[in-house]
């Protein structure tokens, strides 16, 4: 089961037509871990997700990148295999909770197609499904029938809901084979059916690895399905069609939310170069040099480079992707840190360092597993001391 969490569950489909456009609602019970199971409130079948539009062209934009300019961004690709579309008519849906979602509206040319998954801090954040060469000149949101996006306000979308923290492609034939074989293993196993996901994807999926797979659920029927992780796991996930200058789709590309602005690092990682591009030649090798002689405890060296203007208690080491101070603390050098506080250092860390529950310098040296010294803590705690005594609000 992967590593984000599953909850396995029995979907209970129900179509309704609404003023002629076929709306599906989801009501599920699931069993996790030996638990009873227990129903869960339906997913709603409308957008629950906010993208802008031009945010999400920069990420489709990735598609047509090389491999070495998809690199610096922190985004692998990956071939995942052929999908079989006899009839031109896909389907994009979470396949363990609403395999029976109704296709696109647009069809393309039968066939066998590649799909690819891009890939950024170890999840699924793009699935390509590629029906021609060449790189697409406009992309537009893929819908369903009854669905029409110039209903949709400027930071809407249309897509499905993720509840079982999968995605898939499949051409309708596809679709229909996975609800026959899913109908065959409730009907083979009675009572001891769980659900679609532990029946029928689970076995496939961790076989490869647990984060994708190209099953094919009847072994007398060519359909296939593309399933894979999406992005961080639940969700609500728009579909994109690449199309060229004559309105051809080239592309059918689904956007899990992983890649910010088409660039798939963390958002630190994204600091961190920004302030090693920003920085002089010389200040990089200062930082370095400066570096190695804390490293070295050649505090004189260290002394040196900062009085000198050379370097600064927040001065950015490449190296360590921190700063002086959070190394002095890092390696417990307690004379590296008391240099540093008399140079002004602050006690707030800089924002790229920050977490939910570290903020300041002091509160990253009591998280580290192993205490520090008891001379740097005595540092440590005359310099909450002095800064609190300058700030009012603390006294």
């Amino acid at each position: 089961m992967p590593e984000f969490g599953r909850l396995v569950g029995i979907a209970l489909v129900a179509a309704i037509v609404i003023s002629g456009a076929t709306a599906v609602l989801v009501a599920r019970a699931s069993r996790q871990e030996g638990r009873p199971l227990t129903a869960f409130d339906p997913p709603a079948d409308k957008p629950t997700r906010h993208v802008d539009l031009t945010t999400a062209n920069e990420n489709l934009g990735l598609t047509a990148s090389s491999e070495t300019e998809l690199g610096a961004r922190g985004v692998t690709r990956h071939k995942l295999g052929y999908l079989d579309v006899p009839t031109g008519a896909i389907v994009a849906a979470d396949p363990a909770v609403q395999p029976e979602r109704p296709a696109f509206a647009r069809t393309v040319t039968p066939g066998r197609y590649a799909l690819t998954l891009y890939k950024a801090q170890s999840r699924v954040a793009m699935a390509e499904l590629r029906f021609a060469d060449g790189t697409p000149t406009r992309w537009q949101l893929a819908v369903v029938a009854g669905q029409d996006a110039g209903t949709l306000k400027d930071d809407e979308i249309f897509g499905y809901p993720v509840d079982a923290g999968l995605g898939c492609f499949m051409d309708v034939k596809g679709r229909d084979a996975f609800l026959k074989r899913d109908a065959r293993e409730q009907a083979r196993l009675g009572s001891k059916y769980v659900s679609s996901y532990d029946d029928i994807i689970a076995g496939p999926l961790d076989a490869n690895g647990g984060n994708e797979v190209m099953l094919q659920p009847l072994p007398d029927e060519p359909a296939n399905v593309a399933i894979f992780q999406s992005g961080w796991g639940d969700g609500f996930y728009a579909s994109y069609w690449g199309l060229d200058d004559a309105g051809t789709p080239l592309l059918l590309v689904t956007d899990f939310g992983v890649i910010d602005k088409g660039d798939g690092r963390p958002a630190h990682e994204i600091a961190q170069a920004a302030i090693t591009a920003a920085m002089t030649s010389e200040q990089q090798r200062d930082s370095k040099d400066g570096y190695a002689a804390l490293k070295a405890d050649d505090f004189g060296a260290v002394s040196a480079l900062l009085r000198q203007g050379r370097i600064a208690p927040e001065t950015h080491i490449e190296e360590t992707g921190d700063t002086f101070t959070f190394e002095a603390i890092r390696l417990d050098k307690p004379e590296a840190l008391a240099l540093l506080v008399a140079h002004d250092a602050p006690i707030t860390m800089p924002e790229y360092l920050r977490t939910s529950k570290i903020a300041t310098y002091s509160d990253y040296a009591r998280a580290l597993n192993k205490p520090r010294s008891a001379e740097l803590s005595k540092i440590i705690a005359d310099w909450e001391s002095a800064r609190s005594a300058l700030d009012p609000s603390k006294r």
